[in-house]
């Protein structure tokens, strides 16, 4: 029996450029789906659960990207996926300090996205 869904935003299947920053230390990589919540992306270092973060990422709008920044904190780490030339984590992050503007921004970025023939 599966368990029921806990997330309360919509989640889009998404790449997106992510830079996440901890402490003086940054990490560029893509997210693999995305929500007005929060972002699952791929890392090939294991931040611990806990670990607080600065988030910047663009939405690809016309007529131009949207530049979001926000606070984030990791909320779930899957155990490393095997690779050919590195081990990869796939890490959940919940945003936690989302200017209204910027929550707004996500989630009609994803609404539209999610719309049929969009």
């Amino acid at each position: 029996m599966s368990s029921p869904e806990r997330r309360s935003a919509p989640r889009l299947s998404s790449r997106l450029p992510i830079v996440l920053s901890e402490d003086s230390r940054e990490v560029v990589t893509h997210t693999e789906n995305i929500s007005a919540s929060g972002a699952n992306c791929v890392l090939t270092k294991c931040l611990p659960l806990m670990t607080k973060l600065e988030i910047r990422l663009e939405l690809p709008l016309k007529p131009r990207a949207k530049r979001i920044t926000c606070r984030g904190v990791v909320v779930r780490v899957n155990p490393p996926t095997p690779s050919p030339k590195q081990a990869t984590y796939q890490t959940a992050i919940f945003f936690h300090d989302v200017s209204e503007r910027d929550r707004s921004a996500l989630d009609a970025f994803i609404q539209q996205h999610l719309q049929p023939n969009a």
